[in-house]
């Protein structure tokens, strides 16, 4: 068993839903079920928002049983005059204040009852009031990732832990002046990559050696899958349609954009929202932000529309054909691998790429091939229902209220965790923004034929950093990490070598990292 107690300040809006993250933090250890996290998260953030608006102050206090959660929310508050009134869907006494931030809809107390297998509240007027809760406990399978292809060139890391505050899932430590990557967290996002200056973050070769020029011609296939984004890659002066035709000198008979199959899964889930009646509904279209969902959302998997993600479309239209796929990020990358087992297909990383279009860019040949007609640019129409959002940080953001329920008023969400999609990936070159609208100044409109592809079985959570498969033990574990963090100064300076004291306290009941590691700590003794 463990108890925890997190104390609410009323009024404090800005500080609402703080304590029902950090017990999500704490659930997410467990390996709970993600559809009865879902409803421990409602739960408890209805709970604490309730003392927000209503009350003076209050505490959440919570029991984690081997079977069970237990929550008890205790505030000091003017009380429910009327609580069979209170439980009725749509009533509700919150200020203007609250109603003016978007709160105080009256469906806290009946929320907090449809989630619960067990529901209880007793109110005091001029006192306040106390809800107990129970939900009862399952886990979810266990499913180990097994592939990532990020690489480590530890000789270039300068040891300023950028790379630690960066990453959106804590899936990085640096001990001994030695960057890691724990691959469990890891989502592929590309947020390590960015934020490195030194070049520390790539992606594995594997079997992809740089091809040197005789070998180059072997690497060719008939068609070559690209993002958009790589045609605008190299300055004002060289238009996309010059990139594509030096790609065509090179030996590439057809050129087929990624953006293709994305543009196909978008009329394909706009279709399946149409027939659904719970929102939003989250299209698959970036693999750091599925991953993402698998690893700290699992909640949310349910949400995932039914299709394979964009690029594993792409590789099964080329089933019983040969190509070459440019990766334009580490999720991608892997999704490829993953997909060609055989290595009947040629993966290349932009750079690959780039390094033999750059010789050709000042040859006079190239400059005068013949290029396809250009048409008038065309916006995709944005529908109000569909919430298109970008960035790791907002991505984030948005699944947090998506968990909470704050965003039904989307039908559908399309995130990204590069701006602009592949644009913004830091494995190209150009500023995003740059390069997409040198994209819409001069792309050319192609209709071709392509599928999507219904996934065979839902999306499913990753095993992530879960403390141990039984209950018990993870619990106890827990419990520990609790113990530790208590003692830790909460500065999250990242100067151990994991992203937070939280973190380092894992490290440690998990057999990481040495106890004595928090250097605060360790100077504090010295001293």
């Amino acid at each position: 068993m463990i108890t925890s107690c997190f104390p609410i300040a009323g009024n404090d809006f800005l500080a609402a839903g703080s304590a029902s993250r950090k017990l999500k933090e704490q659930l997410k250890l467990l390996g709970i079920d993600g559809q009865i996290m879902r409803r421990i998260m409602i739960a408890s953030f209805e709970a604490e928002l309730n003392v927000v608006m209503h009350a003076f102050k209050g505490n959440l206090w919570v029991r984690l049983d081997r079977d069970r959660f237990n929550m008890e929310v205790i505030d000091k508050g003017p009380g429910i005059a009327d609580t069979a009134l209170a439980m009725k869907p749509g009533f509700s006494t919150a200020s203007a204040q609250a109603r003016q931030l978007g709160f105080g809809a009256g469906m806290g107390l009946p929320n907090i009852q449809k989630a619960s297998d067990v529901f209880e509240v007793d109110s005091q007027v001029g006192k306040g009031t106390r809800i107990r809760s129970t939900i009862y406990l399952k886990t979810q399978p266990v499913v180990h990732l097994t592939t990532n292809c990020l690489a480590i060139n530890a000789e270039l890391c300068n040891g300023c832990l950028d790379c630690l505050k960066a990453c959106p899932t804590r899936a990085i430590r640096v001990w001994n002046q030695q960057p890691h990557i724990l691959t469990a967290l890891c989502i592929e996002c590309t947020a390590c990559i960015a934020t490195c200056r030194r070049g520390v973050f790539t992606i594995q070769d594997a079997d992809i050696v740089e091809p040197s020029p005789p070998e180059f011609a072997e690497t060719i296939r008939e068609t070559l899958v690209i993002p958009r984004a790589f045609l605008t890659q190299f300055g004002l002066k060289v238009p996309p349609l010059v990139v594509e035709a030096i790609l065509k000198s090179l030996g590439f008979k057809e050129i087929r954009f990624t953006e293709e199959w994305e543009e196909e899964l978008r009329r394909d889930v706009r279709r399946y929202v149409a027939e659904q009646d719970s929102y939003p509904v989250i299209s698959p279209i970036c693999p750091a932000v599925v991953h993402l969902i698998e690893s700290q959302f699992p909640s949310l998997l349910g949400q995932i529309a039914p299709y394979r993600m964009p690029i594993e479309a792409a590789v099964e239209d080329y089933a019983l054909r040969s190509a070459t796929f440019v990766a334009a990020c580490p999720g991608q990358h892997t999704l490829l691998r993953q997909a060609d087992p055989s290595g009947r297909l040629n993966i290349l990383k932009p750079a690959e790429l780039s390094a033999r279009i750059l010789p050709l860019l000042t040859t006079e040949s190239a400059r005068n091939e013949d290029t396809p007609d250009v048409h008038p640019p065309r916006n995709r129409q944005q529908d109000p229902a569909i919430l298109e959002a970008w960035g790791m940080e907002q991505v984030v953001k948005i699944l947090e209220e998506t968990e909470k329920g704050l965003a039904g008023d989307f039908r559908t969400l399309e995130l990204s965790g590069c701006v602009y999609g592949c644009y913004g990936t830091p494995l190209f070159e150009e500023n995003p923004f740059m390069a997409k609208k040198r994209w819409s100044a001069s792309r050319h409109d192609r209709k071709r034929r392509v599928n999507t592809v219904p996934v065979t079985s839902p999306y499913i959570a990753r095993t992530g950093m879960r403390l141990d498969t039984d209950m018990g033990k993870a619990i106890e574990k827990l419990a520990r990490i609790d113990e530790l963090s208590a003692g830790f100064p909460g500065r999250d300076c990242g100067a151990c070598g994991s992203p937070t004291c939280a973190s380092l306290a894992e490290d440690i009941v998990l057999e990481r990292s040495p106890a004595s590691r928090c250097v605060i700590l360790r100077e504090g003794r010295e001293s």
